[in-house]
């Protein structure tokens, strides 16, 4: 199988040593795939680039298997992933899974909306459209329908954030996405959403920085501004370049991007590391890789 079509390395590994290093050792990094489908190159890259951060830095890394989406994952698949990271010779202490953490996301959202800042929405789909959710149901929902969802209220005010790289966003929730579920109804079946379980999560664990791709830079003004009405600690947040393929799309499990456990350990590596921006190595094996990455 062959490797995915690169675009030009980036300098990211060359700003990520250099810059946020903790002055007390109290560094906690994670990776967090979703079990919907198998590791592929793109799930490597932000393997390694939040694992290199973390020993780098002389932390501590996690890993988190985020399958709270209980229709799309599966446990096994899970366990595959897992097994593909123990193989590539990632090191990590027994990983989290959301499936089993449910209490706290119920202990989270209990205090949200003790403080008034979700609300109960009956809205569809239909009703929603696509865009920026209006806030049909901010002032108080039809009581004749069923219960949908339970939104979080977001403020007028920006939030700004400096990433990692030292560069500084800002984005206005009420203008870009509106008031965001936090909680799903299903058939009588309660689904957590993802910005929640994570918020939660990194809490939970002690996460101090966040390094994943650039795809989800999106969710990081939400995740803040939970945090901030949580009164959580913030993470720092460093987002990488994507690899895309010929076509400029990012690989993903649902574009049918090629299984990690399909290509050569080794290749897969290097080829990571060179995309991060790392220097050629001359390694013969996956032992001597790991060796002339983690001393620099």
């Amino acid at each position: 199988m062959n490797l995915p079509v690169n675009i030009e390395p980036t300098t990211w590994l060359a700003s990520a040593y250099l810059s946020q290093k903790p002055s007390d050792n109290a560094y906690v990094g994670r990776f967090a795939p979703s079990p919907s489908g198998q590791l592929h190159q793109g799930s490597l890259i932000a393997a390694l680039a939040s694992y290199l951060h973390a020993h780098w830095h002389g932390g501590v890394w996690c890993v988190r298997m985020e399958d709270v989406d209980v229709t799309r994952c599966d446990r096994g698949i899970g366990e595959a992933q897992i097994a593909t990271l123990e193989r590539l010779g990632f090191e990590f202490d027994v990983p989290v899974w959301q499936s089993e953490r449910s209490a706290l996301y119920q202990v989270a959202f209990e205090k949200l909306r003790a403080a008034g800042q979700v609300y109960p929405c009956t809205c569809t789909r239909k009703d929603i459209g696509t865009g920026v959710y209006k806030g049909l149901c901010r002032a108080g929902c039809a009581t004749d329908k069923p219960i949908r969802s339970w939104r979080f209220r977001v403020d007028e005010a920006p939030v700004v954030w400096l990433d990692g790289d030292g560069r500084c966003y800002e984005e206005n929730l009420a203008a870009s996405v509106g008031d965001f579920a936090l909680l799903r109804e299903n058939d009588g079946q309660t689904e957590w959403t993802y910005q929640l379980a994570v918020v939660v999560d990194d809490a939970a664990q002690g996460v101090t920085h966040v390094v994943r791709g650039a795809d989800l830079l999106d969710s990081t003004a939400r995740q803040i501004a939970l945090q901030r009405a949580l009164g959580y600690p913030t993470p720092i947040y460093s987002h990488f370049p994507l690899l895309v393929n010929e076509d400029g799309e990012k690989l993903s499990k649902s574009g049918q991007a090629p299984a990690l456990d399909a290509m050569d350990d080794l290749a897969v590596l290097l080829h990571a590391w060179r995309f991060l921006g790392g220097k050629n190595l001359s390694v013969a094996n996956v032992s001597e890789f790991w060796a002339a990455v983690l001393v620099l």
